[in-house]
């Protein structure tokens, strides 16, 4: 496992990934454990890069040996513990350090901060068991700490935490807590409006998949098309929607096979028959642009902001937006931006930007792509020629069977045509067109009262959703998914979602403290907050011992309004 440093051609920022090399069949491939982020200039780089470290080696701590998340007086004692002190255990002051040994470690922050937000939240309403409330809750925090599936974390609370919950009753409190999926979803909406009353009139919208390490299909569990690449594997589809903070507003989930542009208006009517939403706008990308969802959301009297098909309109219109002199300066500082706006369709706008850093990128990934069809080109006709003979400029290839490999690649074939029956060779009259929409970008809007500079800005925070779905995939382990029963399935989302929900709110409220920071780094504080239970070897008494605190730590607590002992004491039997 190593930290990786990706460079984006013609741009200065870099992003930071966790990499692990894993064997698939006879091949090496490295697989991306954890997202850390991405630095715009050389000191973000070296903060991620740090932060990306101790990712590292908390990740590889956690697979050798599990670090206790409950307090420590939820840690089990050993029989006959109170025997011991029918006189008195020792005070701390009197304990020799020769006495004593570690007997484990527990990690405080995340219980600390996590418990006091499932209170404020109103998680404790989810389920009104008290066992099955607690078990819920603390499934949801070892998620947050140190995701893994269900039966691995009722092991891990028995043999590591000294908590001892059998697994058939976490299968016993998903079964009671999937009756519960919309109460619980309510909940979350009431805190994240509660934050902004009044204000909830944005939603960012997008749609993932999430695959199972199974083939069997039944009505939830479906082949469809795989964000993830896991084509051989059944699915299901999420939906998702957050405020332009990243924080929850709803989801939902549907079977593996429905297509993206289908989601968007069934959770819309779902969303806005439960939830208190009045006037919103929503933004999705252009996955999420067909003819029915565009006038079904009119209809309702939404306002949208949606992704434009650009190269989909009619041929007149398509030379309108390719016009770069109708452009104007937008007011993008970071960026140099010119924006258009025109009408082709009554009560809505379409709002189409130039940008130059898009348009070296989009020339860029041509230009690599035309280059390896050179190179396979040229290596075809190698075979066949004397190994010094130069290649022709214009490279060709006859043979069918060569032809099929390029035509049959889409991205190939845009910029190639067929000669007579066999020969291949490249147009340069398509590439010429193609270099046109360089750096064009469109969106379509119904809104009459945000002006294109406002369309846009709200466009461009559409990352915060694809944000969401990488904390819930990376972070929170949401996917693979292990279980076959529906309800488990949707249980099994729910509590990630309730995770991510924690998550989203601590990260809120810290940032109102002027303590910005990421998800990661707010895990990887509060999991540093940890205390050594220590034994006295004499007389089996038992002592709690903090850790230090980080400044970036003490933040968070002070965001909660906690404090935490930082002397030793004795744990009381």
């Amino acid at each position: 496992m190593f930290v990786r440093v990706k460079s984006t051609p013609n741009s200065p920022r870099r992003s930071v990934q966790i990499v692990e090399s894993r064997r698939v069949g006879g091949k090496i491939v490295q697989a991306v454990v954890r997202y850390v982020g991405v630095a715009a200039d050389d000191a973000e780089l070296e903060d991620l890069k740090r932060l990306a470290e101790g990712m590292r080696l908390r990740l590889v701590a956690e697979r050798s040996e599990q670090v206790p998340l409950f307090a420590p007086e939820e840690v089990a004692r050993p029989s006959g513990y109170k025997a011991r002190f029918a006189h008195g255990p020792k005070p701390v002051e009197d304990v020799r350090l020769s006495d004593i040994e570690e007997e484990t470690r527990v990690i405080e922050g995340i219980h600390d901060v996590f418990s006091v937000l499932w209170r404020e939240l109103g998680f404790t309403k989810i389920i009104e068991n008290a066992s099955q409330a607690k078990i819920l809750q603390d499934c949801v925090l070892a998620r947050i700490a140190q995701p893994s599936s269900k039966h691995r974390t009722a092991a891990l609370l028995e043999g590591q935490f000294g908590i001892s919950i059998p697994l058939d009753r976490i299968y016993r409190m998903m079964d009671a807590l999937h009756p519960k999926t919309e109460l619980a979803q309510d909940l979350v909406f009431s805190a994240t409006s509660g934050l902004f009353p009044g204000q909830v009139d944005v939603l960012f919208f997008d749609v993932t998949t999430l695959y199972f390490e199974s083939i069997e299909a039944d009505n939830l569990r479906e082949f469809g098309y795989s964000k993830d690449q896991q084509f051989q594997s059944v699915q299901i589809v999420l939906a998702l929607a957050t405020t332009q903070n990243g924080l929850p507003v709803g989801y939902q989930v549907f079977p593996g096979s429905t297509g993206e542009v289908k989601t968007l208006l069934a959770c819309v009517k779902k969303w806005k028959h439960r939830l208190d939403i009045g006037r919103i706008v929503m933004v999705a990308d252009r996955a999420m642009m067909s003819e029915d969802n565009l006038a079904a959301l009119e209809a309702d009297g939404i306002e949208y902001i949606v992704g434009a098909k650009l190269r989909q309109l009619p041929k007149a219109q398509k030379e309108t937006v390719l016009n770069l002199s109708e452009y104007k300066p937008g007011n993008f500082s970071e960026e140099p931006i010119r924006l258009a706006e025109f009408g082709f369709h009554p009560g809505r706008r379409l709002i189409v930007s130039h940008s130059e850093a898009r348009a070296r990128k989009d020339q860029s990934d041509r230009d690599r792509m035309i280059a390896k069809v050179k190179k396979r080109l040229v290596g075809q006709l190698r075979k066949k020629a004397d190994a010094n003979t130069e290649a022709p400029q214009q490279p060709e290839i006859k043979p069918s069977k060569a032809v099929k490999q390029f035509v049959g690649n889409h991205g190939y074939a845009r910029f190639l045509k067929l000669e007579g029956t066999a020969t291949v060779a490249f147009d340069d009259a398509k590439i010429a067109q193609e270099a046109r929409w360089d750096g064009l970008h469109g969106l379509i809007t119904n809104s009459q009262t945000l002006n294109a500079n406002e369309i846009l800005a709200r466009y461009r925070q559409l990352w915060t959703i694809e944000a969401a779905f990488r904390v819930q995939k990376h972070d929170l382990a949401m996917r693979p998914i292990y279980h076959w029963k529906k309800e488990r399935i949707e249980a099994h989302i729910l509590m990630c979602y309730l995770a991510y929900a924690l998550l989203r709110h601590a990260q809120y409220r810290v940032s109102l403290q002027q303590h910005a920071m990421s998800v990661e780094q707010l895990q990887n504080e509060l999991l540093s907050v940890q205390a050594s239970i220590l034994r006295d070897k004499t007389t089996g008494a038992r002592y709690r011992l903090p850790s230090a605190m980080s400044q970036a730590a003490q933040a968070i607590y002070q965001a909660f309004n906690l404090k935490r002992t930082q002397a030793p004491a004795l744990i009381h039997p």
